[in-house]
Parts: C-alpha cells; structure tokens; sequence
C-alpha cells in the first residue's frame, strides 16, 4: 500500500508542474503566463496523455511502476484526471484510494485556474549570452494549497536556448517535509518543444527527489513523456503540424482505467462554478460541536396567575437571571448551490442556572412577625436563590450563505433552534444570526474572521410553585431582557480537504460563548 500511496502523491507532484500552450513573450519569445501553466495544469487549455516511469529506492529496495496518466480540462464539470494501470497490476490496486486521490487532486487543480501563481516582480533575468537566457522567478505563496505548500520554498528558473524556451526547472531552496519524507533535494525539469502553429507544448519532464524516510536515505525519480496531445473536438495536436482531423482513442487493451465521476447532482450549478476556477468545498459535512455559553438575563416584569404584578414595587433593582450552559451539538449540512448551504442541528443542554433578586427599597414578609423576619429581602440587598440544573434536547435547522473574493470572504449564517425540556414539557426557541468577514491565509491552511453574533432568546420565563397544604399550584411568569448583539472573532484551520477545525469567541454586554468545532466533509 505505501508503494500505491507514493505513486499517488507522485502524480500530485507531476500535475503541479506541467507547463502547457503559450503565446511569445515579446521580448524572451515567451509568455509569462506559462509560469501559472507550471503550476497548474487547467491552464494548458488542451488535454493530453502521458507516460509515466517511476522508480522508488528506499530502504534498499527498489521499486519501478509503469502507468499513464490522462488530464481532461474539457468536461463540463471541471476537468477530469485519470490513471491507466497495465491490467497484470490492476489486481495490486486499490482503486478505492486511487479515487480518492483523485477527488483531491482534481479539487487541488480547480483551484489554481485564477490568479498569478507566481510573483510578479520576482521575474529577473539572472544571465544572458548571445545564444542562452536565464531568468528566475519565485512563485506566490499565498496562491498555494495545502498540498503544494513545499512550493513556497521553491525558485524557478526558465531557460531560453537560442531565442527558444528549452525548459523550466524548480529547485528547492531550503530543506521539506513530503509525505513524511525529509527532502534535502527537490528538483523538477519540464521541457518543452515549439509548435508549428505557434507556442509552445510540453514534451517531457522529470522529477527527481533526494532525502529521508524513517532515518534512512530515500530517493525518487519520475521521467513523464507525452504521448499524446488533443483539443475540445478530440482533434490530435502535434509538434510538426499542428492540428489534425484524428480522434484520439485513449483506450488501451492492456490498460485498465481508474477514474472518478465529477458529475455530481449537488451543489446544483456546481459544474459552472468549478469550471470558472472556484475550489468548491465538499457538498456534505458532519460538524461536532461543543458550545459553552454565559448568558445574564435582566427580569422586567411579574405575572402571578395571569395578572400582572407592578415589578418595581416588589423588586426594584437589577434582579437577573444567570445561566451558564454546556451543548454538545451534531450539525449535517449541505451545500445545495455554491454560496448557499442548509442544515439540521441536533444536541442536548446542560445548564445551571442562578437567580439573584435585588431590591434597594426592600421586600417586607408579609408573614412576620409569625416568623420573625421583617424583610425577605432588606433595603439595597440581594436575595440569590438556590442554583439549579436543567438538561435540554436541543434542535433546529439552519442556513448559511457565502461568497469570497481572491482571499476574502463573508458568510452569514441563519439557525431557528429549539430547546425542549422534558422534565417541564417546557420549549423555548431561539433565533442565531451570524454575519463574519474574513481573510484565508492560504500559506498557513489558515482562516480569521470577524463579525457579529444576533442571538433572539426567550423573552419570558414560566414556572409553576406547589402551594403548602393544598393541591393548587401558584402559576407565574418573569419576563427577561438581554442584550441582542455580541461582537465574534474566531478562526478556521483545515487539515485536509476532509477535516478541519473551528475555533468562535462571542462576547457582548449580557452574553460570553466559546465554539469549538471538528468538521468532516466529504
């Protein structure tokens, strides 16, 4: 299995450096934009078949595969990779991983088809002579994913050999972790040949990678010629002429092809949006969330038996109702258009609960002097009755929208929550609005965010008292107030395309709470 993951993640590397079609730049004979092209395959604009040998030394043993790999930028659902297996192998794969990488690696793809993944201004000429040209380049650490991230470390370097582009190469220029190996020496050579009818096509590349693995020496090598190159009319694309009326049959007898179905029903208009360059995150995800709130409510009025009591004669200080809760909570959500995703949230509650009543004027006992005691509570004190805990199922749904520009973005999430109490039969519901602005750091697979937080809680609070001696029970309801609004920074770390893990402070006058959030998305 690690002999498959290794050819995997080789083919990452190889899709992350293959320079395609370019126009001349008017003074090297050369377009810049090529160097987004080694980066991004998408870029090329015309798809193409190659021939893959890689060979593995580690551990002294050796290790040698054969196979294609086929790169389709034309399917309306984004462009589609895939991997031809000599059918004697096939038995000794696992196609389901294989998939999987692919899922990935094609997300990995989409996402770089917008936006200089080079640094402009590091473009300089190094060394000129009549007949050869150097000019080194630095490629844009912010445009690259997680999966690339070695690249930020990586100078480039375009050799152009008597008025001609002869090759790029990418250098290391610092030590990396690789899929767990300790590179000492990356080095990617892609070489091209000019057209007839103008630019520039690859026509090979090699890939070779010294270091170690487990403490001992590691080294790979990765030599990939096309084969085969071809237009959205399944038009042949040649070196010496150009284009021809050939349809291209990429199906081979002895070759078994592993690919994966991106034409996925949800989000709906998702296909459009991939193919204009946004990396769309999975459409399903489960987050596990646990939540801790503190809420200090303010009583406003009284009712016993439905008739309204005058507060300020009884309590006529800052009487509140405090309480401190603890949810576990489960949310499944997905996204049914781009920006626009919904959810349902399910949990239960923990909360212990302290009611202070506060008079500054006092509140006499209209039992005294039967028990001796003048006031329940005396002049500018506080009465702080016995805390108590109550466990809730929580329940609701919600909706999110989101929209970005380059590395900012802004959401907004809706979520109408109920929690019910069966120990009371008693429901209480809540509405949670949540408006954020943010910047992903892609450099650090990182994203902060700003924002508010709108909670709309229950504006009244019932209770029912046994009366001693009798089977009446005395009804009542208290009425609370709180601030609405809570201000909310938080940030978002992303692991894998899979999993990441969110981290949300809220606090405002009346309200402090603390999310932490583990998403799987697949």
């Amino acid at each position: 299995m690690r002999a498959l993951f290794l050819i995997l993640i080789s083919i990452a590397q190889l899709l992350a450096h293959e320079p395609f079609n370019s126009n001349i730049l008017v003074e090297y004979k050369i377009d810049p934009n090529i160097i987004n092209n080694v980066v991004s395959t998408t870029r090329q604009g015309v798809a193409y078949r190659m021939h893959i040998k890689h060979h593995i030394l580690s551990e002294g043993d050796n290790e040698n595969f054969d196979y294609y790999l086929l790169v389709d930028p034309y399917p309306s659902y984004g462009t589609e990779l895939k991997v031809q297996f000599h059918k004697n192998d096939i038995v000794f794969i696992d196609q389901s991983d294989v998939k999987k990488t692919l899922d990935e690696l094609m997300g990995m793809e989409l996402y770089l088809q917008h936006g200089p993944l080079y640094d402009i201004d590091s473009l300089k000429v190094e060394t000129t002579t009549p007949t050869k040209t150097i000019i080194t380049f630095k490629l844009n650490k912010e445009a690259m994913p997680r999966e690339l991230k070695h690249f930020r470390d990586i100078n480039g370097y375009i050799y152009i050999i008597d008025g001609k582009l002869e090759k790029i190469i990418l250098k290391n220029n610092k030590r990396f972790e690789l899929r767990n190996i300790e590179v000492n020496s990356y080095e990617k050579s892609t070489y091209f040949k000019p057209v007839s009818t103008g630019g520039y096509l690859m026509s090979s590349e090699r890939l070779k990678i010294q270091g170690l693995y487990a403490g001992l020496p590691y080294s790979e090598t990765l030599d990939g010629t096309v084969t085969e190159y071809w237009n959205a009319k399944r038009e042949e694309i040649t070196f010496s002429v150009g284009t021809q009326k050939n349809i291209i049959n990429i199906d081979d007898a002895q070759y078994e092809t592993v690919s994966v179905d991106l034409d996925r029903l949800f989000p709906l208009l998702g296909q459009e949006a991939r193919k204009a360059g946004y990396d769309l995150p999975k459409p399903f995800g489960i987050t596990f969330i646990n939540m801790f709130q503190d809420t200090l409510m303010h009583m406003t009025s009284f009712k016993i038996d439905g008739v309204p009591i005058d507060f300020n004669k009884i309590l006529d200080g800052d009487s509140t109702y405090r309480s401190i809760t603890y949810a576990p909570l489960v949310r499944a959500d997905i996204w049914v258009l781009p920006f626009v995703s919904f959810s349902l949230i399910l949990g239960g509650t923990d909360t212990n609960t302290d009611v202070s009543l506060v008079s500054e004027s006092g509140l006499e006992n209209p039992l005294y002097p039967i028990t001796g005691d003048e006031y329940i509570i005396a002049p500018g004190s506080t009465l702080n009755l016995d805390a108590f805990t109550t466990n809730a199922i929580l329940y609701g749904v919600g909706a999110t929208v989101a929209g970005g520009f380059n590395n900012y973005f802004t959401t907004i999430d809706f979520q109408y929550i109920v929690a019910y109490t069966p120990s009371a039969e008693v429901s209480v519901d809540m509405m949670i609005i949540t408006p954020l602005i943010g910047y992903s750091f892609n450099e650090y697979n990182t994203r902060l965010f700003i924002g508010a937080q709108y909670q709309r809680l229950a504006q009244q609070l019932t209770f029912n008292v046994d009366i001693p001696n009798s089977d009446e029970k005395l009804s009542g309801e208290i009425g609370l107030r709180s601030d609405e609004w809570a201000g909310v920074i938080g940030t978002d770390y992303t692991f894998t395309r899979n999993w990441s893990a969110n981290l949300l402070y809220s606090e405002g006058v009346d309200r402090r709470n603390m999310i932490l959030g583990i998403a799987y998305r697949f």
